[in-house]
């Protein structure tokens, strides 16, 4: 394809995606249903690209949506949403990954030709969530504040989750057994040392705010450390996706943080993003949420119908484990009755889970190339049966949580302006 009409195809992609959020509002479907579908068209369908065609920006690229992406997501998290969210954040987390790998490793096992192991290995993949999908999703769709909270949480949780189980179960491939103890202990140091360096990376990077912003074009300088923030989590062997997450949750709550020695012997205020970079922050994800879509569809790959056919069972599988801990998260309490369809659909699978299934080939595991080809298919019907089924519940008139009160006229403006900046319901932007 020509330069020219390359660069007038990515100008047309950023108009139709404004398009597509727009007709959000009136048909209720996700804008990133008609994303990841134009990847398809253009990709597996029409072959007129390819993820080669990206060579190594491509993996690149779905890792810095991804970051950027957790660390806008964090920073409208308040710690009220974080404390009344945490129990069911933690019950649906673990509920839903261990149930969704046990009956996915029961069906690739009796379906195909794969060994119990590499069943495991495609469960473990499949089980966990995709936080890049999940949480511009969870900015559409009508949820309680807590709900909302509650999600985004998990898809971050729960996608360290399943990178850590998914590696654990490789490497029993070269052990030829499964160590618990050190695979408990990965997963624990995983979690905690993320969350400790996201933590002390947003504080650190709060008391620098300031001087930052005496520097010419310098708003790409917060990014530019959550990236740093993300990859040391990761050189470490710790989990970056919780550690940038972890990072926007710091800086959105940082003046619940002051340090009274710091102010008063050394002169460090913790600053907090104003409104203007919030708004840089959300046109920034809208572009890469665009275009991540579409890699999203351009990497799917179509091998034969039984493959495909095996994909669907698997996403439908996937459904109903959803819609299982959902059930079981109601009746103890964690969630409300409100949420507990909406949050029930929300299965879509994304970038970790196609990035592990191509590790197998590279191992020479037998079974490499189908286990590949049923990731990407779930990877692409799971957000297709998201997508359909958020607009189903939409359109079929869903009991609205009650809105986030608003000050009026007679609040005083200091109270006033409390609410925009520490309450505001995570899921509530006008850049999504």
């Amino acid at each position: 394809m020509e330069t020219g009409l390359v660069v007038v195809f990515v100008g047309l992609l950023i108009f139709l995606a404004h398009f597509f959020v727009a007709l959000f509002d009136r048909t209720r479907i996700p804008d990133v249903l008609y994303l990841a579908l134009i990847g398809v068209v253009i990709g597996p369908v029409l072959g007129i690209v390819s993820p080669n065609d990206f060579g190594k920006v491509g993996p690149i690229f779905t890792t810095i949506a991804l970051v950027v992406i957790l660390f806008e997501g964090g920073l409208e998290l308040g710690i009220e949403s974080l404390r009344s969210s945490f129990r069911a954040t933690m019950l649906i987390t673990v509920l839903s990954y261990v149930l969704a790998l046990a009956l996915i490793t029961t069906a690739v096992f009796f379906l195909t030709e794969l060994t119990l192991q590499t069943s495991l290995f495609v469960g473990a993949v499949l089980a966990g969530p995709a936080p890049s999908i999940v949480i511009p999703l969870v900015r559409q769709i009508r949820l309680s504040s807590t709900g909302k909270t509650t999600l985004m949480l998990e898809a971050s949780f729960g996608e360290a989750l399943c990178i850590v189980v998914s590696l654990a179960v490789l490497e029993s491939f070269k052990l030829e057994e499964i160590q618990v103890g050190h695979f408990i202990g990965r997963l624990l140091s995983s979690f905690v040392f993320a969350l400790v360096i996201g933590v002390v990376g947003g504080y650190v990077w709060s008391l620098l705010l300031q001087r930052m912003r005496e520097l010419r074009h310098a708003i790409f300088t917060t990014p530019s450390f959550v990236f740093i923030i993300y990859g040391v989590s990761e050189f470490l062997g710790f989990s970056g996706p919780v550690a940038a997450l972890m990072f926007g949750i710091t800086l959105g709550n940082i003046d619940r943080f002051q340090l009274r020695w710091l102010v008063t012997r050394y002169k460090l205020i913790p600053m907090r993003h104003n409104e203007v970079e919030k708004a840089f922050f959300g046109e920034i994800v809208f572009v890469l949420k665009t275009f991540f879509f579409i890699y999203i569809g351009l990497s799917v790959r179509f091998a034969d119908v039984a493959s495909v056919g095996m994909a669907v069972a698997l996403a439908g599988i996937l459904l109903l484990a959803r819609f299982t801990t959902l059930q079981i998260s109601t009746f103890l309490k964690a969630t409300s009755q409100e949420d507990r369809l909406p949050m029930s659909v929300i299965i879509p699978k994304g970038t970790a889970a196609a990035v592990l299934a191509g590790i197998p080939i590279q191992m020479g595991i037998f079974g490499g190339e189908l286990i590949q080809n049923l990731t990407y298919g779930v990877v692409i019907f799971s957000i297709v049966m998201t997508s359909i089924l958020i607009f189903v519940l939409e359109k079929a008139g869903l009991p609205v949580p009650a809105p986030v009160p608003t000050p009026s006229a007679a609040t005083p403006p200091a109270e006033a302006e409390r609410p925009r900046q520490s309450n505001k319901d995570p899921g509530t932007s006008r850049y999504t």
